[in-house]
């Protein structure tokens, strides 16, 4: 082999000795390169994602029915404060009727009482008036002043109790003194001392009378 051609082979070997260097150089940045790739897609954060996102359509409405419980919870409470104010006022305006009915029935009461003495004079002066010979004319005035009288006295709770020939009760009169008289029943009122008087089924002053004992 000449010279020139062992320089040519020699050449020829050198140059497909850097082609491969080159090649395996390239091959092994595009390995690092697709290594490094892969660790910078792992090293990347995982898109974060929002609650809202996660939530489900059933978990959105929840929110909005507890509300509606919680209104209707609190209507229920406010009708029953309503309904409990409501009764007490209620309630209150009763006792304080009642209480008025009360006050003015005791004042009406207190006055009777006092105009009973009247009452019983009115009747002995009748009395006297009727055995007497008084004028008829004074004898009707005064009776017509009688009836008007009781009539108001009546409208206004006043009653007279009606003890004569009745059976003696305790409750409304006063027994003043016993008789036997054989065709009488026993315990019978026989006589009439003094007329009594009730107030609205309040007994004011009791009859005194005469009651028959066998």
């Amino acid at each position: 082999m000449t010279n020139k051609e062992q320089e040519a082979s020699e050449n020829t070997q050198n140059n497909e000795a850097e082609n491969l260097e080159e090649k395996t150089s390239e091959s092994t940045d595009t390995t690092a390169s697709v290594e490094t790739k892969e660790d910078e897609k792992k090293e990347e954060p995982a898109p974060s994602v929002k609650k809202e996102e996660l939530v489900t359509p059933e978990k959105k409405e929840e929110p909005e029915v507890n509300r509606e419980k919680e209104l209707a919870k609190e209507l229920e409470a406010t009708k029953r404060r309503y309904l409990t104010a409501l009764a007490d006022y209620q309630n209150l305006q009763k006792r304080t009727a009642k209480v008025q009915m009360e006050s003015r029935d005791r004042g009406v009461a207190d006055f009777l009482k006092k105009l009973l003495p009247v009452l019983d004079t009115l009747d002995k002066a009748m009395e006297m008036c009727a055995k007497s010979d008084l004028d008829k004319k004074v004898m009707d005035g005064l009776e017509m002043f009688s009836i008007q009288l009781s009539d108001m006295l009546t409208k206004e709770g006043l009653k007279e109790i009606e003890a004569m020939g009745k059976k003696f009760d305790p409750n409304c009169e006063e027994a003043m003194m016993n008789q036997s008289i054989p065709d009488k029943e026993d315990d019978e009122v026989i006589q009439v001392f003094e007329k009594g008087y009730t107030f609205k089924d309040q007994v004011l002053r009791c009859a005194k009378v005469v009651v028959n004992k066998k």
